[in-house]
């Protein structure tokens, strides 16, 4: 059987073209979708170490304050307690006759060789500069205690007074709270 030119010519071209499909769909096209798939897995594993990388910063931070606070709660007096240190910085700043009530409470921690000491001190019919000078001495980087939290209210004849709720912590050896 012989074909006419015109037969081999359209059978070259039809060979050409199924050619060219079988290359675009059988090799072109899944490089194209696996390299799509390899972009997305890239960006997906970027995202990834992004966020590890955020979260070891995040811990080497938190470890150096972890190695300050037991340095600062080693270097204290043994006999610290919370509730003394406040009491005597209520009498060094002058708000002691302020101090309506102070709530010691503690917690222990997981691994128990820490314990959270907390107080909750009232301090009635304050100045603002007689407040401020106790708070300064509250968060005092020696003893390493901090203010948890803080509610004030106006109070007096012309709202020049403060009454104040101050929320402190401290980490404390073992059980001595």
């Amino acid at each position: 059987m012989t074909l006419s030119k015109q037969d081999k010519k359209a059978l070259i071209v039809c060979a050409g073209f199924l050619t060219v499909f079988m290359v675009v769909q059988f090799i072109l096209l899944p490089t194209l979708d696996r390299k799509k798939v390899l972009k997305q897995q890239i960006l997906s594993k970027q995202a990834s170490l992004t966020q590890l990388v955020a979260l070891n910063e995040e811990y080497q931070r938190l470890s150096g304050l972890n190695r300050v606070e037991t340095n600062a709660v080693s270097s204290r007096d043994k006999n610290f307690t919370l509730f003394s240190f406040l009491d005597t910085l209520a009498e060094q700043s002058g708000v002691k006759d302020n101090v309506a009530y102070m709530k010691p409470s503690s917690k222990p921690l997981n691994d128990k060789t820490y314990t959270l000491s907390m107080v909750k001190i009232k301090l009635d019919a304050l100045y603002l500069k007689e407040l401020v000078a106790f708070l300064h001495g509250v968060e005092n980087l020696q003893n390493n205690v901090h203010i948890r939290s803080l509610s004030l209210s106006k109070t007096g004849k012309d709202n020049t007074l403060i009454d104040a709720i101050v929320e402190t912590e401290t980490l404390v050896k073992g059980d001595a709270a």
